[in-house]
């Protein structure tokens, strides 16, 4: 035989230990082969649908663009639009501008850059800065002045909110400007500005206007009112009361004099009544009766005054003219015969 009997043992281990090996499950070769494999189970296990709205925005983007490079902006700015209706993204914003840009909004354009540099999620912000510098660049500018200053403007047919003299930033190219101020029919201006053009426009509505018919600010609004004339719907304007009659206002004004005339003199007289029981006295007699005599008359007057106002309110009626609220009067005379002081009222109507 050609193995020996001193070989055998060492063989014997070989074998021994070669079948221990392929007998232990969780070998290193075994072990990388089943960590392989359950990467992949898991993968296939969290892998889920991807979203319907972001499968639309994606085709959106990439028809938009296929028609950009085709040289179709109107087109490819409605999809870049759409793209960005379903799943906003600054980069998006980019291709928008771009395509305002090359169909002549250039305003538009402007506004969409600056809505990319003020989102913090966008990249490249230097780059859009300095692209941004440059489309503004393209603009043209009118300052626009009148005289006199204060004319509203209009460019296009659109009202702008700007009043002369202005400044407004406009697209190049063909312009309608339309300046109106009161009392002058509005004048027009036809103007053609290059990219970056900084123009000017003076109107002078004194030389170039047309005035109109009537100046609104010379109109007095109450001069059919106050003559009872036909208003502008043809209905007759009538004179209403503006409240109590002259004759009214006179006799209440009347009626307050005497009344204040009456308390000052009556509490005058009572001082004197006082004084003259402490101190009788002839001259301080005298003063009392003069000044109860006086306050008697002031009262008697006050009262009259009431009464002929409350008649002329009374019979004031609401249809009466102004000239004829005029001829209502009062007249008031004191009488004095001896010991005996009074008032006699007379009222005109």
């Amino acid at each position: 035989m050609g193995m020996t009997y001193a070989r055998f043992p060492k063989m014997l281990l070989v074998m021994v230990m070669i079948l221990a090996f392929a007998m232990v499950p969780e070998t290193g070769l075994a072990k990388k082969k089943k960590k392989k494999k359950g990467k992949k189970a898991v993968a296939a296990e969290v892998a889920k649908p991807e979203d319907p709205t972001v499968i639309k925005a994606r085709e959106h983007y990439s028809k938009a663009k296929s028609l950009y490079d085709s040289k179709q902006y109107a087109e490819a700015l409605v999809e870049f639009q759409g793209a960005y209706d379903l799943k906003p993204h600054p980069s998006v914003l980019k291709s928008i501008a771009e395509c305002q840009l090359q169909t002549g909004n250039i305003q538009g354009s402007i506004a969409t850059f600056e809505k990319y540099l003020a989102d913090p999620a966008a990249p490249k912000k230097p780059e859009i800065e300095a692209r941004l510098v440059e489309i503004k660049g393209m603009m043209a500018s009118l300052e626009i002045t009148s005289l006199p200053d204060g004319a509203g403007v209009m460019v296009d047919g659109t009202v702008t909110d700007k009043i002369t003299p202005t400044t407004l930033d406009l697209v190049p190219g063909d312009h309608e400007l339309a300046l109106n101020i009161d009392g002058y029919e509005p004048i027009v201006k036809q103007i053609t500005l290059a990219a970056g053009e900084k123009g000017s426009i003076e109107v002078d509505f004194s030389s170039e206007g047309a005035m109109t018919d009537e100046d609104p600010l010379l109109i007095d609004p109450f001069a059919d009112e106050a003559e009872g004339d036909e208003g502008d719907e043809g209905v007759t304007v009538e004179n209403e009361s503006d409240g109590p009659p002259t004759a009214f206002w006179i006799a209440a004004a009347v009626a307050g004099v005497g009344l204040v005339s009456g308390t000052v003199f009556g509490t005058m007289a009572l001082g004197d009544e006082k004084d003259y029981k402490d101190s009788p006295d002839t001259s301080i007699k005298e003063s009392g009766e003069r000044s109860a005599i006086i306050a008697d008359v002031s009262f008697g007057v006050a009262a009259a005054a009431a009464i002929a106002g409350v008649v002329i309110l009374l019979t004031n009626k609401d249809d009466e003219t102004e000239t004829d609220t005029a001829k209502s009067r009062f007249d008031i005379v004191p009488i004095a015969t001896g010991d005996t002081v009074g008032v006699s009222t007379a009222i005109t109507f």
